[in-house]
């Protein structure tokens, strides 16, 4: 029969559902005839048809059709693999097959599942059929019975899984992995199997070009179910992007130059679009799979590496699946988990990269740099400019949170991002302005939304500008803010008026009405915006709104000018118009201000001269505003009625500046500042006279002159200021002071070579030194005035002593006097003073002023004074993007450097220590400002002041400088004692070492200069003997120092030398010599340097810390990478467990030695403790890490490989052994100093809250120390070695924290009997015995078991001879009961017999060598005297014969005392290190 009629029989038979019919045509038709017509259908149309008719015409109930239907299945197999079919026609053909598979018999099954294999093995990618079929047969095949196989049994479960392991294990060729992974996907594996495969695919895939990328991931993250199988793939995904991506992309970056001959592999197209498609893939099976809490919990294990977590591609994959970024409309940010687990791991990568600048044993424990988020985000931003913003929402928010953080750091980063994402992508500038401007206001106390909005209002002004609904908001709120945090507010918006009419005439508004609030805060906020305004105007931004709905204030509506004035400036032919009229318009709304309180007219002062120093065509409008103010201080006649003469009348008016309001003179008013006026005047005129137009300022200028000619001539009429001493005097001796101070700045403003007018400066400070004397003057005799008022006000109560200012109370009349010298007139009188030749003044006219001693010492002092008040400007100002402030800030520091610091010893040569001193201070001074001010350019500012920092100059850098004056300080007055008594004299190697301390920590640590400061510390502590203990900072940089630059053991000798000093407990512990002697460690620096010792060793006990952490993360990643990547990683692991092994071995020895030491008892003794429940703490994580990967029999050797073996060697046994005789010598030096003292003076509560106070910490020092063993106990019992962990341990001591030592209890018993001896004798009852007995009822009632009432005065031998102490043996603390916690209630003998058979006999040991426990007694069982304990058992145990304790034979002399074992220093008065 022809193949044709054969495919049309059976379809019409098929058709007509004539199955016997359709079942005896198959069963005739030959199996070749069979075979060769489906082999010629399976390509064409009508193959399925016939395929499905042919299965059906198989009786699954005949053998004979059976084998016919197999030989037809082998038939169709091999034609799939030999036939080029379209993959519709095979997934057809498959499914159909699939239909039946459940009537074919177990070996059928398991020949069509080898076939599959067989395909597999080929790896042809166009025949793939098998990925279908092979997960349908081994389901089959899993619920069979067992079936013989090639002449061997099986059941269905263990072919199934032996197939699997041998697909899990053959050599997958690339072009056919994701067949491979959709055949997985439907197959029912378990979570080992997942693992498996998950890891072979991570490995295979890195061959792949982008374009297979995305459907294979597509099948492995649908193959995942949980957040331990997805992070597989991921970290897979992220090795490939990262090497043939980001890795070429970030070299390019730090490079200035790239490589265009290259050829690469793939596109950075193709690689960009396959990464977005993986995103989406990512987003999409997660989406409904895995939740945030799930990923959070997962990712934790990746807390501490964030070179794992922030490199582009996985950051991105973790903010796709982030709830934020799926539905940024309706999610809200605070429920989101994996956001804050991101900047979690950024802050750790910030704290990595300043762990790393301070230690080198960080550096080199690292495997891999620290990540530079910077260019992270800059890639993201970048990719997300292209628009492929598949992350942008969740990027964002991100930014946010670390916007909202508490660090300054992750501060920084945000605003940085934010400011290049909005120049960038400024489509989301208002959604982000709306969000950060509704934070500014909630927040108030947070500055960092007012500081981000103003960087970004800076940096793209025209996007801030377009957000006029946040800015309204923002100016609505100002109105009912606080005015400091309103200013902070407004500065965001200041940069936005040279652009925005809108938005200057809307401030102006509000400025308006907080001008007329009642608040100062309010008022002082509206003078700082309209100064501010006043300070970026120009006739370009000038140009005001017409009267419109909002009643804005026109430029023809100013207030205090005449109508003339008005059309005169505002004229067309007027070019500054615009700026005119709105200058007057703001400036007639702070002249209101002239009129109120003394704080509103310092601020008015203080703003309007930062105003007109930066705006110069303020100047005639300003002066026009307050020539008639500054006028109405003086009594003068006009110049057209006088010659200007010495004799013309000239009076200043003091009734303007401060009144009384009592006839005491107590209850004062401050009214206004003349010299502050004055000053400011002054800087006006000096800017108007490089312009001189627009105004007449003769009067002004014949005032001042005035001032100058009656201060210096002494003509002028000072208020009476001798004494007796009243508020208002000295309230006027302070003005006159601030007037002279501003006429000296007026005459420096003035000077030039051309007049006399630093010739005058001398005799004005002269006057201004005698002031000083009669407010000192005025000062002591106040304090009698002060204490006379007030003992007179409690005699008569008629009379009130009320001591105010500005209706405010005060505490003294004379403060302390406040220069008004601005840092721009310093900077002119430090040149005057140090410089030889300058430019404003003839060098024949500075000599005198140069050599006068106490004018220098004066501004150095003011100098100081300044630059440390920038410090504390508040946060408004802004002081640290201020470049003028730096500007004026390096130039006074240069010429305090150059003229001072460099010449210092010819300084306190040829002049006086006193002004070497001051000198010396304020250089310490600027750096410290510029250090906390200017963080981020103190290399630029040490550059500006130091010309040899400049590459090709030839002077020594700042650093050699100032050592080398310390050096040549120390060689002549180190040994003189005046270092520690003259002021002076002890203040310039401190300031000094100040000052080093803070340049060497802006030196990086690659620096030469690093290196050879360490250096010169280490020799100078060498050298140096130190006298002053304030020195002792040399200490601290010498460590800081040691850890930047240098490994290996160090603090060990210097723990040793201190023990030289103090003194040690056992002499005879074996030790080396001491291989430093730094002279520099002494009973006068010892305190110091043991508390800095104590910070090195608890910053390196933190680092270890933190890389214990880092180990098991790396431990973690080392279980989910694929094979071939894990001998390296655990590689690392290994080398990183050396390096923590290492570390803690010498922080062991160090500690090891100062348990031994005589540390004071106090704060000294507690930062010791302290750091030995840090450092057992730090070995139990470190325990519990080789628990968690050293989980194996021959683990050991891994274990002796990283030395931890070691490490137990060494501090097991010793270290212990060192802390419990350190506890003894704690608790034996408790009571020391009150045990000498007479009866009658010692405090019972004080010595009780002492005793508990300097044992607190013994109990969590056990505690630690147990805890520790109890998991080396674990470790041990898991890798089950031959040599056990455990045989390095310390047997520790058994302790109960519910009850006090024998010692302890001895001193709290003295101090009750002790006080009940005080009250015995202050009392006059004559009856001492019942006192007695009485005393005795209520201690036994307190303390039943402590009391022996068969000797009562064994209490007051105790007091007089030596005290009890601890026994060293082990007997005597078992033989001690345990008791329960709590006081138990008194429970009396039946009679004294029971209480007689219990003495408290002491028992003598042997005198030991010194540092070993002595005189220590021991004390019966309490048995009888517990809760548990019957009657009968108690008159039982009496029947006993007691048991025979050894009598002290009594001496015919008492025998002397053993003196305290404590040494060295004194008790240390700190309580915290």
């Amino acid at each position: 029969m022809a193949r044709d009629s054969i495919l049309t029989w059976m379809r019409n038979l098929g058709e007509k559902g004539r199955q016997n019919e359709l079942e005896l045509l198959i069963q005739n038709t030959p199996i070749k005839e069979l075979k060769d017509t489906l082999k010629a259908t399976m390509g064409r149309s009508e193959g399925i048809t016939f395929w499905n008719y042919l299965l059906l015409g198989f009786n699954p109930d005949s053998e004979e059709a059976v084998a016919k239907r197999f030989d037809c299945v082998r038939s169709f197999m091999d034609g799939l693999s030999s036939m080029e079919l379209s993959y519709k026609q095979t997934f057809d053909l498959i499914t159909r097959l699939s239909q039946d598979l459940v009537t074919f018999p177990s070996d059928q099954l398991a020949w069509m599942v080898e076939h599959c294999m067989d395909g597999i093995r080929q790896g042809d990618a166009k025949c793939v059929g098998w990925k279908d079929l092979l997960p349908d047969a081994l389901s089959l095949l899993l619920a069979r019975p067992r079936f013989l196989l090639h002449g061997i049994s099986m059941d269905g479960t263990e072919f199934r899984n032996t197939t699997v392991r041998s697909i899990a294990t053959m050599q997958w060729p690339a072009t056919i992995l994701t067949p491979i992974a959709d055949m997985f996907k439907s197959m029912n594996l378990s979570s080992a199997e997942i693992l498996t495969v998950l890891n072979k695919f991570s490995g295979a895939l890195q061959e792949l070009s982008p374009m297979e990328l995305p459907a294979l991931c597509y099948q492995l993250f649908s193959m995942c179910s949980t957040a331990s199988q997805l992070i597989i793939p991921l970290l897979a995904l992220e090795k490939y992007f990262h090497r043939n991506f980001y890795k070429r992309l970030f070299s390019d970056m730090c490079s200035n130059s790239t490589n265009l001959d290259s050829i690469d592999s793939y596109s950075d197209k193709e690689l960009r679009e396959a990464e977005e498609t993986i995103l989406h893939h990512l987003n999409y099976c997660t989406m409904y799979k895995l939740t945030e809490k799930h990923l959070a919990i997962m990712l934790r294990n990746f807390l501490h590496m964030p070179d794992v977590i922030l490199t582009p591609f996985m950051l991105s994959a973790i903010i796709s699946m982030t709830t934020i970024n799926r539905d940024p409309e309706s999610a809200r940010i605070s429920h989101s988990i994996l956001l804050p687990f991101l900047r979690n791991v950024i802050k750790n990568n910030e704290e990595e990269r300043t762990l790393a600048d301070y230690s080198v044993w960080y550096r080199d424990s690292l495997q891999r740099k620290q990540v530079d988020l910077q260019q992270v985000f800059a890639v993201l931003i970048d990719q997300n400019k292209e628009g492929k913003d598949v992350i942008t929402p969740g990027l964002v928010h991100l930014v946010f949170y670390l916007l909202k953080s508490h660090s300054p750091k992750l501060h920084t980063l945000a605003i940085t991002f934010l400011t290049k994402f909005i120049r960038k992508c400024f489509i989301f500038g208002q959604g982000i302005i709306k969000l950060i401007s509704e934070w500014m206001i909630v927040y108030q106390d947070q500055n960092q939304f007012s500081e981000c909005l103003t960087l970004l209002s800076v940096a793209d002004t025209y996007t801030v500008s377009e957000c006029i609904k946040p800015i309204q908001t923002v100016m609505e709120h100002m109105q009912w803010l606080s005015g400091e945090q309103s200013m902070r507010m407004m500065n965001f918006i200041l940069p936005l008026l040279k652009i925005s009419n809108r938005v200057r005439d809307a401030l102006i508004d509000v400025l308006c009405k907080a001008m007329s609030s009642s608040g100062i805060q309010k008022r002082r906020m509206a003078i700082y915006g309209f100064c501010m305004i006043l300070k970026q105007l120009n006739n370009s931004n000038a140009v005001r709104q017409t009267s419109s709905a909002t009643s804005f204030c026109t430029q023809h509506s100013i207030s205090g000018y005449s109508i003339m004035t008005q059309n005169t400036l505002g004229s067309r032919s007027n070019p500054q118009r615009n700026f005119d009229m709105l200058t007057l318009e703001i400036i007639g709304m702070l002249r209101n201000c002239l009129q109120q309180q003394f704080d509103i007219r310092c601020t008015l002062y203080e703003n309007l001269q930062r105003a007109v120093e930066l705006n110069a065509k303020l100047v005639p409008h300003v002066l026009q505003v307050i020539d008639w103010h500054f006028r109405s201080f003086f009594e003068t006649p006009a110049a057209e009625e006088s010659d200007d003469d010495v004799d013309t009348v000239f009076r200043i008016r003091y009734d303007q500046l401060v009144t009384s309001n009592d006839d005491l003179h107590m209850e004062i008013q401050l009214k206004d500042n003349l010299g502050r006026l004055i000053q400011f005047v002054a800087n006006c005129l000096a800017v108007f006279e490089r312009a001189p137009s627009g105004y007449d300022t003769r009067e002004m200028n014949r005032l001042l002159g005035f001032c100058v000619d009656r201060m210096v001539a002494n003509r002028l009429t000072l208020e009476d200021i001798a004494p007796p001493a009243t508020h208002l005097k000295c309230a006027l001796v302070l003005q006159q002071l601030n007037i002279i101070e501003g006429i000296i700045s007026h005459l420096l403003l003035r000077s030039k070579p051309q007049n006399d007018a630093i010739s005058q400066i001398l005799p004005l400070f002269n006057q201004h030194g005698k002031l000083m004397e009669s407010l000192r003057a005025l000062a002591d005799a106040s304090k009698k005035a002060h204490k006379q008022l007030k003992q007179t006000a409690k005699n008569n109560s008629t009379s009130a002593c009320n001591l105010t200012m500005n209706g405010v109370p005060v505490k003294s009349m004379c403060t302390q006097p406040e220069n008004i010298w601005d840092l721009a007139v310093l900077d002119k009188l430090l040149h005057l003073l140090l410089d030889d030749i300058v430019a404003f003044a003839a060098p024949e006219k500075t000599l005198l002023l140069r050599s006068n001693e106490p004018l220098v010492r004066y501004v150095l002092s003011v100098t100081a004074c300044r630059v440390e008040s920038i410090r504390g400007e508040p946060d408004y100002k802004q002081l640290a993007y201020s470049k003028r402030t730096f500007k004026q800030l390096t130039d006074i520091t240069k010429i305090i450097y150059e003229r001072c610091i460099q010449r210092l010893p010819m300084l306190w040569k040829d002049f006086d220590m006193q002004r070497s001193a001051l000198a010396t201070q304020c250089f310490a001074e600027c750096l410290k400002t510029a250090h906390e001010v200017y963080s981020k350019k103190f290399q630029d500012f040490v550059k500006s002041f130091d010309m040899a920092s400049i590459k090709g100059n030839r002077n020594k850098e700042v650093t050699y400088v100032v050592q080398d004056v310390l050096d040549e300080f120390m060689t002549k007055f180190g040994s003189d004692e005046s270092i520690c008594k003259d002021e002076f004299i002890a203040k310039v190697p401190i300031c000094l070492l100040e000052s080093l301390e803070l340049i060497l920590d802006h030196i990086d640590y690659g620096e030469r200069a690093a290196t050879e400061s360490y250096t010169w510390l280490l020799n100078f502590c060498i050298k140096n003997e130190i006298l002053n203990s304030e020195m002792g900072l040399v200490h601290r940089m010498l460590f800081v120092q040691r850890q930047k630059t240098h490994l290996g053991p160090f603090f060990e000798s210097v723990a040793r030398q201190l023990g030289l000093v103090l003194g040690v407990q056992d002499d005879d512990t074996p030790s080396n010599s001491v291989e430093l002697s730094l002279k520099s460690i002494s009973t006068v620096t010892a305190e110091s340097c043991l508390q800095h010792l104590y910070l090195a060793i608890q910053k390196q006990l933190t680092d270890v810390d933190y890389f214990v952490t880092k180990a098991n993360n790396l431990n973690f990643k080392c279980q989910v990478v694929p094979e071939i990547d894990q001998i390296y990683w655990r590689g690392n692991l290994d080398a990183m467990d050396r390096s923590i092994c290492t570390q803690i071995i010498h922080i062991s020895r160090t500690l090891l030695v100062l348990t031994n030491v005589c540390i004071p008892l106090g704060s000294l003794m507690d930062g010791l403790m302290k750091l030995l429940i840090q450092h057992y703490t730090c070995m139990k994580n470190l325990t519990k890490h080789y628990i968690s990967s050293y989980a194996s029999e021959s683990s050991i050797e891994n274990i002796r490989s990283t030395k931890f073996e070691l490490l137990l060697r060494d501090v097991g046994k010793q270290l212990p052994a060192n802390i419990y005789d350190l506890i003894t010598y704690i608790e034996a030096n408790t009571l020391d100093e009150e045990a000498h003292q007479h009866i009658k003076k010692r405090k019972v509560d004080a010595e009780r809250a002492k005793v508990l106070r300097e044992t607190r910490l013994i109990p969590k020092v056990i505690m630690v120390i147990e805890d520790f063993n109890k998991h080396i106990i674990l470790l041990s019992k898991k890798i089950k070695s031959q040599n056990r962990l455990t045989d390095y341990l310390h047997l520790g001591t058994m302790r109960d924290f519910d009850i006090k030592s024998t010692d302890l209890r001895a001193a709290i018993e003295r101090s009750i009997s002790d006080g009940r001896n005080i009250s015995t004798e202050d009392s006059n009852i004559g009856d001492n015995d019942s006192d007695r007995d009485e005393d005795e009822d209520v201690q036994s009632t307190t303390y039943p078991e402590d009391i022996d009432e068969e000797e009562p005065e064994s209490v007051v031998k105790e007091q007089k001879g030596q005290r009890r102490r601890r026994a060293s043996s082990s007997e005597t603390e078992n033989s001690q009961p345990k008791r329960k916690r709590g006081r138990r209630a008194a429970e009396k003998p039946q009679d004294n017999d029971s209480e007689e058979e219990r003495p408290e006999t002491p028992t003598k040991l042997p005198q030991t060598k010194k540092g070993s426990r002595a005189n220590k007694t021991t004390r019966a069982s309490d048995e009888n005297k517990t809760n548990k304990k019957s009657q009968a058992q108690t008159e039982k145990q009496t029947t006993k014969p007691t048991k025979e304790v050894r009598q002290p034979e009594e001496p015919t002399a008492r025998e002397r005392t053993q003196p305290s074992r404590r040494v060295g220093l004194g008790r240390s008065s700190k309580r915290n290190v």
